[in-house]
Protein backbone atom coordinates (compact mmCIF):
# COMPACT_ATOMS: atom_id res chain seq x y z
CA UNK A 1 0.00 0.00 0.00
CA UNK A 2 1.05 3.48 -1.17
CA UNK A 3 1.61 6.12 1.81
CA UNK A 4 -0.89 8.42 2.64
CA UNK A 5 -0.34 11.66 0.92
CA UNK A 6 -1.13 15.11 2.51
CA UNK A 7 -1.99 17.93 0.78
CA UNK A 8 -0.04 20.60 -0.04
CA UNK A 9 -0.22 24.21 1.26
CA UNK A 10 -1.15 25.48 -2.45
CA UNK A 11 -3.69 22.45 -2.93
CA UNK A 12 -5.25 23.70 0.33
CA UNK A 13 -5.79 27.54 -0.43
CA UNK A 14 -7.20 26.11 -3.68
CA UNK A 15 -9.49 24.32 -2.19
CA UNK A 16 -10.55 26.16 0.24
CA UNK A 17 -11.49 28.80 -2.77
CA UNK A 18 -14.97 27.23 -3.36
CA UNK A 19 -15.17 24.44 -0.59
CA UNK A 20 -12.97 25.50 2.10
CA UNK A 21 -15.66 27.58 4.43
CA UNK A 22 -18.25 25.29 3.50
CA UNK A 23 -16.39 22.25 5.12
CA UNK A 24 -15.36 24.12 7.96
CA UNK A 25 -18.85 24.73 8.94
CA UNK A 26 -20.45 21.44 8.38
CA UNK A 27 -17.90 19.67 10.33
CA UNK A 28 -18.39 22.44 13.45
CA UNK A 29 -22.33 21.74 13.15
CA UNK A 30 -21.42 17.34 12.91
CA UNK A 31 -19.60 17.37 15.68
CA UNK A 32 -21.69 20.02 18.15
CA UNK A 33 -24.21 17.02 17.07
CA UNK A 34 -22.30 14.31 18.37
CA UNK A 35 -21.07 16.42 21.56
CA UNK A 36 -24.12 16.81 22.74
CA UNK A 37 -25.57 13.55 21.84
CA UNK A 38 -22.48 11.39 23.41
CA UNK A 39 -22.77 13.63 26.53
CA UNK A 40 -26.69 13.10 27.26
CA UNK A 41 -25.54 9.55 26.15
CA UNK A 42 -23.27 8.80 28.29
CA UNK A 43 -24.61 10.42 31.37
CA UNK A 44 -27.59 8.34 30.86
CA UNK A 45 -25.30 5.39 30.52
CA UNK A 46 -23.40 5.88 33.60
CA UNK A 47 -24.76 8.96 35.87
CA UNK A 48 -28.39 7.29 35.89
CA UNK A 49 -27.81 3.54 36.57
CA UNK A 50 -31.12 2.94 37.70
CA UNK A 51 -32.35 4.49 34.22
CA UNK A 52 -30.13 2.00 31.94
CA UNK A 53 -31.09 -0.66 34.15
CA UNK A 54 -34.59 -0.01 33.02
CA UNK A 55 -34.62 0.97 29.80
CA UNK A 56 -30.82 -0.08 28.42
CA UNK A 57 -29.36 1.93 25.79
CA UNK A 58 -32.87 2.65 24.58
CA UNK A 59 -32.87 4.91 27.35
CA UNK A 60 -29.30 6.64 26.31
CA UNK A 61 -30.49 6.62 22.75
CA UNK A 62 -34.16 8.45 23.31
CA UNK A 63 -31.91 11.17 25.27
CA UNK A 64 -29.37 11.58 23.37
CA UNK A 65 -31.03 12.27 20.29
CA UNK A 66 -33.49 14.39 22.33
CA UNK A 67 -30.74 16.61 22.58
CA UNK A 68 -29.67 16.97 18.84
CA UNK A 69 -33.30 17.94 18.35
CA UNK A 70 -32.89 20.71 20.88
CA UNK A 71 -29.75 22.13 19.76
CA UNK A 72 -31.37 21.72 15.58
CA UNK A 73 -34.65 23.27 16.77
CA UNK A 74 -32.48 25.94 17.99
CA UNK A 75 -30.04 26.24 14.87
CA UNK A 76 -32.84 25.64 11.97
CA UNK A 77 -34.83 29.03 12.41
CA UNK A 78 -31.13 31.09 11.98
CA UNK A 79 -30.72 30.41 7.95
CA UNK A 80 -34.32 32.03 7.40
CA UNK A 81 -33.73 35.19 9.45
CA UNK A 82 -33.37 37.00 6.00
CA UNK A 83 -32.99 40.75 7.83
CA UNK A 84 -30.84 39.30 9.74
CA UNK A 85 -28.84 37.71 7.49
CA UNK A 86 -28.64 40.55 5.01
CA UNK A 87 -27.47 42.47 8.12
CA UNK A 88 -24.34 40.19 8.73
CA UNK A 89 -23.62 39.80 4.94
CA UNK A 90 -22.64 43.30 5.69
CA UNK A 91 -19.88 42.37 8.55
CA UNK A 92 -16.75 40.81 8.71
CA UNK A 93 -18.83 37.25 9.53
CA UNK A 94 -19.81 36.68 5.83
CA UNK A 95 -15.91 36.06 5.46
CA UNK A 96 -16.47 33.12 7.87
CA UNK A 97 -19.65 31.78 6.98
CA UNK A 98 -21.44 30.90 4.12
CA UNK A 99 -24.30 32.81 4.33
CA UNK A 100 -25.00 31.93 0.57
CA UNK A 101 -25.94 28.61 1.48
CA UNK A 102 -28.79 29.44 3.86
CA UNK A 103 -31.29 27.64 2.75
CA UNK A 104 -29.26 24.29 1.98
CA UNK A 105 -28.30 24.69 6.03
CA UNK A 106 -32.10 25.07 6.75
CA UNK A 107 -32.72 21.80 4.56
CA UNK A 108 -29.82 19.81 5.75
CA UNK A 109 -30.59 20.84 9.52
CA UNK A 110 -33.64 19.47 8.75
CA UNK A 111 -32.78 16.30 8.14
CA UNK A 112 -30.85 15.79 10.86
CA UNK A 113 -33.61 16.78 13.02
CA UNK A 114 -36.01 13.77 10.89
CA UNK A 115 -32.95 11.30 11.69
CA UNK A 116 -32.60 12.50 15.23
CA UNK A 117 -36.71 12.11 15.70
CA UNK A 118 -36.64 8.50 14.08
CA UNK A 119 -33.82 7.72 16.81
CA UNK A 120 -35.95 9.17 19.69
CA UNK A 121 -39.37 7.68 18.71
CA UNK A 122 -37.64 4.13 18.07
CA UNK A 123 -35.35 4.19 20.82
CA UNK A 124 -39.02 5.29 23.46
CA UNK A 125 -41.18 2.56 21.06
CA UNK A 126 -38.51 -0.05 23.01
CA UNK A 127 -38.77 1.81 25.96
CA UNK A 128 -42.56 1.45 26.29
CA UNK A 129 -42.03 -2.56 25.95
CA UNK A 130 -39.49 -2.56 28.33
CA UNK A 131 -41.76 -0.16 30.83
CA UNK A 132 -44.73 -2.65 30.59
CA UNK A 133 -42.60 -5.66 31.30
CA UNK A 134 -40.55 -4.36 33.85
CA UNK A 135 -40.75 -5.85 37.27
CA UNK A 136 -41.87 -3.72 40.75
CA UNK A 137 -38.35 -2.45 41.99
CA UNK A 138 -37.05 -1.63 38.54
CA UNK A 139 -40.41 0.93 37.95
CA UNK A 140 -39.66 2.36 41.77
CA UNK A 141 -36.19 3.09 40.71
CA UNK A 142 -36.97 5.29 38.03
CA UNK A 143 -40.00 6.62 40.14
CA UNK A 144 -42.50 4.80 38.35
CA UNK A 145 -46.37 2.71 40.28
CA UNK A 146 -46.66 -0.93 39.64
CA UNK A 147 -47.51 -2.72 37.06
CA UNK A 148 -46.07 -0.62 33.98
CA UNK A 149 -47.97 1.47 31.97
CA UNK A 150 -48.88 -0.06 28.35
CA UNK A 151 -47.70 0.33 25.30
CA UNK A 152 -50.49 1.84 23.97
CA UNK A 153 -51.12 4.15 27.07
CA UNK A 154 -47.29 5.36 27.33
CA UNK A 155 -47.91 6.34 23.04
CA UNK A 156 -51.18 7.64 23.07
CA UNK A 157 -52.32 8.60 26.44
CA UNK A 158 -49.53 10.50 28.17
CA UNK A 159 -48.34 14.13 27.67
CA UNK A 160 -45.18 13.13 26.27
CA UNK A 161 -46.79 10.33 23.98
CA UNK A 162 -49.54 12.36 22.00
CA UNK A 163 -47.53 15.85 21.69
CA UNK A 164 -45.02 14.12 20.34
CA UNK A 165 -47.53 12.00 17.85
CA UNK A 166 -49.16 15.77 17.01
CA UNK A 167 -45.03 16.98 16.18
CA UNK A 168 -44.49 14.13 13.95
CA UNK A 169 -47.59 14.52 11.75
CA UNK A 170 -46.51 18.03 11.74
CA UNK A 171 -43.03 17.14 10.70
CA UNK A 172 -44.39 14.81 7.82
CA UNK A 173 -46.93 17.63 6.15
CA UNK A 174 -43.78 19.83 6.42
CA UNK A 175 -41.52 17.34 5.00
CA UNK A 176 -43.54 16.56 1.89
CA UNK A 177 -45.05 19.84 0.89
CA UNK A 178 -41.01 20.85 0.61
CA UNK A 179 -40.36 18.32 -2.35
CA UNK A 180 -39.45 20.78 -5.27
CA UNK A 181 -42.05 18.38 -7.23
CA UNK A 182 -44.76 20.02 -5.12
CA UNK A 183 -43.17 23.38 -3.38
CA UNK A 184 -42.27 25.01 -7.17
CA UNK A 185 -46.28 23.92 -9.18
CA UNK A 186 -48.18 24.72 -5.78
CA UNK A 187 -46.26 27.04 -4.00
CA UNK A 188 -49.17 27.86 -1.58
CA UNK A 189 -49.18 24.11 -0.20
CA UNK A 190 -46.29 24.51 0.81
CA UNK A 191 -46.20 28.26 2.11
CA UNK A 192 -49.16 27.19 4.58
CA UNK A 193 -48.01 23.48 5.43
CA UNK A 194 -44.39 24.77 6.52
CA UNK A 195 -46.54 27.16 9.14
CA UNK A 196 -46.72 24.02 10.78
CA UNK A 197 -43.44 24.54 12.56
CA UNK A 198 -45.59 26.68 15.03
CA UNK A 199 -46.79 23.42 15.99
CA UNK A 200 -43.75 21.86 16.10
CA UNK A 201 -41.86 24.46 18.75
CA UNK A 202 -45.59 25.09 20.57
CA UNK A 203 -46.11 21.18 21.04
CA UNK A 204 -42.32 19.77 21.85
CA UNK A 205 -41.84 22.84 24.24
CA UNK A 206 -44.84 20.97 26.19
CA UNK A 207 -43.41 17.64 25.30
CA UNK A 208 -41.39 16.99 28.24
CA UNK A 209 -43.52 19.01 30.90
CA UNK A 210 -44.25 15.56 32.25
CA UNK A 211 -40.76 15.54 33.29
CA UNK A 212 -40.32 11.75 33.27
CA UNK A 213 -36.80 11.18 33.26
CA UNK A 214 -35.47 15.07 33.20
CA UNK A 215 -36.65 18.48 33.75
CA UNK A 216 -38.60 19.85 30.71
CA UNK A 217 -35.61 22.39 28.70
CA UNK A 218 -36.90 22.31 25.23
CA UNK A 219 -37.83 25.97 25.38
CA UNK A 220 -34.19 27.10 27.03
CA UNK A 221 -32.65 25.98 23.74
CA UNK A 222 -34.92 27.64 21.44
CA UNK A 223 -36.61 30.82 23.17
CA UNK A 224 -33.51 33.05 21.83
CA UNK A 225 -33.95 31.83 18.03
CA UNK A 226 -37.99 32.02 18.29
CA UNK A 227 -37.86 35.68 19.57
CA UNK A 228 -35.56 36.40 17.13
CA UNK A 229 -38.14 35.19 14.40
CA UNK A 230 -41.19 37.31 15.82
CA UNK A 231 -39.31 40.56 15.50
CA UNK A 232 -38.43 39.08 11.44
CA UNK A 233 -41.73 38.66 11.10
CA UNK A 234 -42.51 42.34 13.09
CA UNK A 235 -40.18 43.82 11.14
CA UNK A 236 -42.03 42.49 7.92
CA UNK A 237 -45.30 42.96 8.75
CA UNK A 238 -44.66 46.65 9.66
CA UNK A 239 -42.51 47.35 6.12
CA UNK A 240 -44.95 45.72 4.77
CA UNK A 241 -47.99 48.25 5.30
CA UNK A 242 -46.02 50.84 3.39
CA UNK A 243 -47.86 52.38 0.43
CA UNK A 244 -46.97 50.24 -3.07
CA UNK A 245 -47.97 52.75 -6.58
CA UNK A 246 -47.47 50.13 -9.70
CA UNK A 247 -46.32 52.54 -12.29
CA UNK A 248 -46.53 50.04 -15.14
CA UNK A 249 -47.23 46.25 -15.89
CA UNK A 250 -45.60 45.24 -19.40
CA UNK A 251 -46.14 41.64 -20.97
CA UNK A 252 -43.24 40.61 -22.67
CA UNK A 253 -43.17 37.49 -24.85
CA UNK A 254 -42.10 33.73 -23.35
CA UNK A 255 -44.52 34.13 -20.14
CA UNK A 256 -42.66 37.28 -18.66
CA UNK A 257 -43.96 39.94 -17.25
CA UNK A 258 -42.25 43.28 -16.04
CA UNK A 259 -43.47 45.35 -13.47
CA UNK A 260 -42.40 48.42 -11.77
CA UNK A 261 -43.33 49.87 -8.38
CA UNK A 262 -42.38 52.94 -6.23
CA UNK A 263 -42.62 52.87 -2.51
CA UNK A 264 -40.52 54.66 0.39
CA UNK A 265 -37.95 54.02 1.99
CA UNK A 266 -36.94 51.14 -0.35
CA UNK A 267 -33.17 51.48 -0.33
CA UNK A 268 -31.30 47.88 -2.21
CA UNK A 269 -27.99 47.36 -3.45
CA UNK A 270 -27.73 45.80 -7.16
CA UNK A 271 -28.06 41.90 -7.30
CA UNK A 272 -30.63 41.97 -3.76
CA UNK A 273 -33.92 40.56 -4.23
CA UNK A 274 -37.60 41.17 -2.58
CA UNK A 275 -41.21 39.62 -1.48
CA UNK A 276 -44.02 40.56 -3.53
CA UNK A 277 -47.95 39.91 -2.33
CA UNK A 278 -51.20 40.50 -3.58
CA UNK A 279 -53.94 40.41 -1.29
CA UNK A 280 -56.50 39.96 -3.84
CA UNK A 281 -54.70 36.77 -4.50
CA UNK A 282 -53.75 35.64 -1.34
CA UNK A 283 -53.52 37.82 1.62
CA UNK A 284 -50.50 36.02 3.13
CA UNK A 285 -48.43 34.90 0.72
CA UNK A 286 -45.17 36.45 -0.20
CA UNK A 287 -43.15 34.91 -2.99
CA UNK A 288 -39.52 35.80 -3.99
CA UNK A 289 -38.48 37.45 -6.86
CA UNK A 290 -34.73 39.30 -7.95
CA UNK A 291 -34.79 42.83 -8.19
CA UNK A 292 -34.15 43.67 -11.99
CA UNK A 293 -33.70 47.40 -11.60
CA UNK A 294 -30.92 49.67 -10.29
CA UNK A 295 -30.67 51.52 -7.31
CA UNK A 296 -29.78 54.74 -9.18
CA UNK A 297 -33.48 54.25 -11.25
CA UNK A 298 -36.37 56.52 -9.21
CA UNK A 299 -38.30 52.77 -9.36
CA UNK A 300 -38.44 49.44 -8.43
CA UNK A 301 -38.67 46.39 -10.85
CA UNK A 302 -39.00 42.84 -11.35
CA UNK A 303 -39.25 40.33 -14.05
CA UNK A 304 -41.88 37.83 -13.24
CA UNK A 305 -41.98 34.26 -15.04
CA UNK A 306 -45.54 32.81 -15.76
CA UNK A 307 -44.89 29.73 -14.11
CA UNK A 308 -47.57 28.09 -10.98
CA UNK A 309 -50.82 29.48 -9.13
CA UNK A 310 -49.39 32.29 -8.16
CA UNK A 311 -48.11 33.97 -10.77
CA UNK A 312 -50.26 32.69 -13.05
CA UNK A 313 -53.31 34.27 -11.14
CA UNK A 314 -51.25 37.76 -11.05
CA UNK A 315 -51.29 37.41 -14.85
CA UNK A 316 -54.45 37.20 -15.21
CA UNK A 317 -55.18 40.00 -12.75
CA UNK A 318 -53.02 42.34 -14.38
CA UNK A 319 -53.36 41.38 -17.91
CA UNK A 320 -56.87 39.81 -18.22
CA UNK A 321 -56.66 40.16 -22.19
CA UNK A 322 -53.80 38.15 -22.28
CA UNK A 323 -52.17 41.59 -24.61
CA UNK A 324 -48.41 41.97 -25.34
CA UNK A 325 -46.84 45.28 -24.35
CA UNK A 326 -48.11 48.17 -21.70
CA UNK A 327 -50.59 46.89 -19.53
CA UNK A 328 -51.16 48.67 -16.67
CA UNK A 329 -49.80 52.16 -15.82
CA UNK A 330 -49.92 53.95 -12.52
CA UNK A 331 -52.38 51.53 -10.92
CA UNK A 332 -52.94 51.91 -6.72
CA UNK A 333 -55.19 49.42 -5.61
CA UNK A 334 -57.00 45.93 -7.46
CA UNK A 335 -60.54 46.38 -8.64
CA UNK A 336 -61.56 44.78 -5.25
CA UNK A 337 -59.91 47.96 -3.09
CA UNK A 338 -57.00 46.18 -1.80
CA UNK A 339 -53.37 46.97 -2.48
CA UNK A 340 -52.44 46.31 -5.96
CA UNK A 341 -49.13 45.00 -4.61
CA UNK A 342 -47.12 45.02 -1.27
CA UNK A 343 -43.54 45.19 -0.89
CA UNK A 344 -40.94 43.38 1.72
CA UNK A 345 -37.15 43.75 1.57
CA UNK A 346 -34.91 44.12 0.04
CA UNK A 347 -33.19 41.40 0.86
CA UNK A 348 -28.80 40.22 0.15
CA UNK A 349 -28.40 37.46 -2.29
CA UNK A 350 -25.32 35.34 -3.62
CA UNK A 351 -25.20 38.12 -6.51
CA UNK A 352 -24.24 40.74 -3.79
CA UNK A 353 -20.42 40.03 -3.90
CA UNK A 354 -19.80 40.59 -7.14
CA UNK A 355 -18.21 43.93 -6.63
CA UNK A 356 -15.46 41.77 -4.69
CA UNK A 357 -13.88 41.19 -8.06
CA UNK A 358 -12.33 42.72 -10.80
CA UNK A 359 -12.87 39.78 -13.71
CA UNK A 360 -16.42 38.71 -13.56
CA UNK A 361 -18.21 36.15 -15.28
CA UNK A 362 -22.34 36.08 -15.33
CA UNK A 363 -24.30 33.59 -16.23
CA UNK A 364 -28.23 33.62 -16.74
CA UNK A 365 -30.26 30.66 -18.23
CA UNK A 366 -33.40 31.46 -19.25
CA UNK A 367 -35.14 34.26 -16.40
CA UNK A 368 -32.18 33.33 -14.35
CA UNK A 369 -30.71 36.55 -16.13
CA UNK A 370 -32.38 38.72 -13.60
CA UNK A 371 -30.26 39.11 -10.88
CA UNK A 372 -27.75 40.55 -13.33
CA UNK A 373 -30.14 43.13 -14.83
CA UNK A 374 -29.57 45.42 -11.94
CA UNK A 375 -25.64 44.89 -11.38
CA UNK A 376 -25.24 45.22 -15.36
CA UNK A 377 -27.40 48.36 -15.16
CA UNK A 378 -25.66 49.61 -11.61
CA UNK A 379 -21.91 49.17 -13.32
CA UNK A 380 -22.99 51.37 -16.66
CA UNK A 381 -24.04 54.10 -14.14
CA UNK A 382 -20.71 54.11 -11.87
CA UNK A 383 -18.77 53.80 -15.07
CA UNK A 384 -20.39 56.71 -16.39
CA UNK A 385 -20.15 58.59 -13.46
CA UNK A 386 -16.37 57.61 -12.70
CA UNK A 387 -15.05 57.72 -16.33
CA UNK A 388 -11.82 59.13 -15.10
CA UNK A 389 -11.27 57.11 -12.44
CA UNK A 390 -10.70 53.39 -11.88
CA UNK A 391 -13.49 51.48 -12.87
CA UNK A 392 -15.49 48.93 -9.49
CA UNK A 393 -15.34 45.92 -11.92
CA UNK A 394 -12.70 45.76 -15.34
CA UNK A 395 -14.09 42.99 -17.15
CA UNK A 396 -17.45 41.53 -17.12
CA UNK A 397 -18.36 38.61 -19.18
CA UNK A 398 -22.01 38.25 -19.92
CA UNK A 399 -23.69 34.40 -21.00
CA UNK A 400 -27.15 34.50 -21.39
CA UNK A 401 -28.61 31.01 -22.65
CA UNK A 402 -31.76 30.47 -23.65
CA UNK A 403 -33.72 27.31 -25.39
CA UNK A 404 -35.83 29.67 -28.10
CA UNK A 405 -35.69 33.08 -29.42
CA UNK A 406 -38.17 34.88 -27.90
CA UNK A 407 -36.87 34.45 -24.60
CA UNK A 408 -34.00 37.01 -25.72
CA UNK A 409 -36.76 39.97 -26.20
CA UNK A 410 -37.87 41.06 -22.67
CA UNK A 411 -33.92 41.67 -21.58
CA UNK A 412 -32.75 42.67 -25.10
CA UNK A 413 -33.27 46.37 -24.90
CA UNK A 414 -31.60 46.46 -21.72
CA UNK A 415 -28.55 44.70 -23.17
CA UNK A 416 -28.52 47.08 -26.31
CA UNK A 417 -28.45 49.95 -24.74
CA UNK A 418 -25.26 48.36 -22.28
CA UNK A 419 -23.48 47.44 -25.53
CA UNK A 420 -24.00 51.32 -27.05
CA UNK A 421 -22.80 52.61 -23.64
CA UNK A 422 -20.15 49.78 -23.50
CA UNK A 423 -17.89 52.67 -21.22
CA UNK A 424 -13.99 51.40 -21.54
CA UNK A 425 -15.62 48.31 -22.99
CA UNK A 426 -16.36 46.49 -19.63
CA UNK A 427 -18.55 44.55 -21.05
CA UNK A 428 -18.36 40.92 -23.42
CA UNK A 429 -21.75 39.59 -24.59
CA UNK A 430 -21.98 35.80 -24.94
CA UNK A 431 -25.75 34.73 -26.39
CA UNK A 432 -26.37 31.49 -26.09
CA UNK A 433 -29.55 29.29 -28.30
CA UNK A 434 -30.10 25.73 -27.26
CA UNK A 435 -33.41 25.20 -29.02
CA UNK A 436 -34.19 24.52 -32.46
CA UNK A 437 -35.77 27.80 -35.28
CA UNK A 438 -38.92 27.56 -36.46
CA UNK A 439 -38.93 28.00 -40.28
CA UNK A 440 -39.30 31.51 -40.62
CA UNK A 441 -36.69 32.23 -38.10
CA UNK A 442 -34.21 30.17 -40.08
CA UNK A 443 -34.97 32.29 -43.12
CA UNK A 444 -34.77 35.89 -41.47
CA UNK A 445 -30.80 34.39 -40.32
CA UNK A 446 -30.42 33.19 -43.48
CA UNK A 447 -31.46 36.37 -45.30
CA UNK A 448 -30.79 39.00 -42.77
CA UNK A 449 -28.37 42.30 -43.25
CA UNK A 450 -25.65 41.32 -42.33
CA UNK A 451 -24.46 44.74 -41.76
CA UNK A 452 -27.37 45.07 -39.03
CA UNK A 453 -27.68 43.45 -35.53
CA UNK A 454 -27.90 40.03 -34.90
CA UNK A 455 -30.88 38.17 -36.37
CA UNK A 456 -31.62 36.40 -33.50
CA UNK A 457 -31.49 38.55 -30.13
CA UNK A 458 -30.98 42.34 -31.75
CA UNK A 459 -27.54 42.46 -30.20
CA UNK A 460 -24.01 43.44 -31.57
CA UNK A 461 -22.51 40.19 -30.29
CA UNK A 462 -23.35 37.31 -32.13
CA UNK A 463 -25.66 34.27 -31.19
CA UNK A 464 -24.16 30.89 -30.82
CA UNK A 465 -26.43 27.59 -31.30
CA UNK A 466 -26.18 25.20 -29.10
CA UNK A 467 -24.91 24.66 -25.19
CA UNK A 468 -21.94 26.33 -24.37
CA UNK A 469 -18.79 24.04 -23.86
CA UNK A 470 -17.78 25.26 -20.77
CA UNK A 471 -14.72 23.31 -20.41
CA UNK A 472 -13.13 25.19 -23.28
CA UNK A 473 -14.62 28.47 -21.56
CA UNK A 474 -12.97 28.21 -18.68
CA UNK A 475 -9.95 26.95 -19.71
CA UNK A 476 -9.61 30.15 -22.06
CA UNK A 477 -10.34 32.00 -19.04
CA UNK A 478 -7.48 30.19 -16.56
CA UNK A 479 -4.96 31.77 -19.12
CA UNK A 480 -6.41 34.92 -19.83
CA UNK A 481 -6.83 35.91 -16.15
CA UNK A 482 -3.57 33.21 -14.95
CA UNK A 483 -2.96 34.53 -10.76
CA UNK A 484 -6.33 36.08 -10.43
CA UNK A 485 -9.51 35.57 -8.91
CA UNK A 486 -12.39 35.85 -10.73
CA UNK A 487 -15.60 35.31 -9.57
CA UNK A 488 -18.17 33.25 -11.17
CA UNK A 489 -22.15 34.09 -11.08
CA UNK A 490 -25.20 31.70 -11.87
CA UNK A 491 -28.56 31.99 -11.68
CA UNK A 492 -30.81 28.85 -13.43
CA UNK A 493 -31.11 25.44 -12.90
CA UNK A 494 -29.37 22.66 -10.90
CA UNK A 495 -27.79 20.53 -13.49
CA UNK A 496 -26.13 23.62 -15.23
CA UNK A 497 -25.11 24.78 -11.82
CA UNK A 498 -23.49 20.99 -11.22
CA UNK A 499 -21.54 21.53 -14.65
CA UNK A 500 -20.05 25.14 -13.34
CA UNK A 501 -19.37 24.54 -9.90
CA UNK A 502 -17.84 21.15 -11.19
CA UNK A 503 -15.08 23.33 -13.99
CA UNK A 504 -14.75 26.07 -11.08
CA UNK A 505 -13.38 23.81 -9.62
CA UNK A 506 -11.16 21.62 -11.36
CA UNK A 507 -9.12 24.49 -13.23
CA UNK A 508 -8.72 26.40 -9.62
CA UNK A 509 -6.89 23.72 -8.69
CA UNK A 510 -5.08 22.67 -11.82
CA UNK A 511 -4.50 26.52 -12.96
CA UNK A 512 -3.04 29.51 -11.15
CA UNK A 513 -6.71 31.08 -11.94
CA UNK A 514 -8.63 31.36 -8.68
CA UNK A 515 -12.73 30.58 -9.92
CA UNK A 516 -15.18 31.32 -7.33
CA UNK A 517 -18.69 29.79 -7.53
CA UNK A 518 -21.82 31.80 -6.02
CA UNK A 519 -25.12 30.87 -7.22
CA UNK A 520 -28.53 32.15 -6.64
CA UNK A 521 -30.19 30.45 -4.18
CA UNK A 522 -33.99 32.12 -2.33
Amino acid sequence: MGKLKLPTKDEIKKYWVNDGLKLVFLILFILANCAVFLRTFFVYKYDRPEVFVALGYGGCIARGAASVIKLDSAIILVPVLRNFLSWLRGTFVNNYIPIDKNIIFHKFVAWVIAAASFAHVMAHLNNFRLLEQADEQTLKDIGRGFPGPTIRHSAFLTLAGWTGHVVVVAMVLMYTSAIESIRRPMFEVFWYTHHLFIFYFGFLAVHGLAGLLETASFWKWTIGPCVLYIIERLIRILRSKQTTMLLLARQHPSRVIEIRMKTTKFKYKPGQYLFLNCPTIAANEWHPFTITSAPEEDFVSCHINIVGNWTGKLSTLLNPEKKMGLVQENLLNAPDGKPILRIDGPFGAASEEVFKYKQVILIGAGIGVTPFASILKHIKYQLSRTYATTPLIDKVHFFWICRDRSSFEWFSGIIGELELENINNFLEINPYLTGALSAQEVRDVMYGDEESRDQITGFTAPTQFGRPKWNEIFADFALRYAGKDVGVFFCGPKVLSKSLYKNCTHFTKSTTCRFHYNKENF
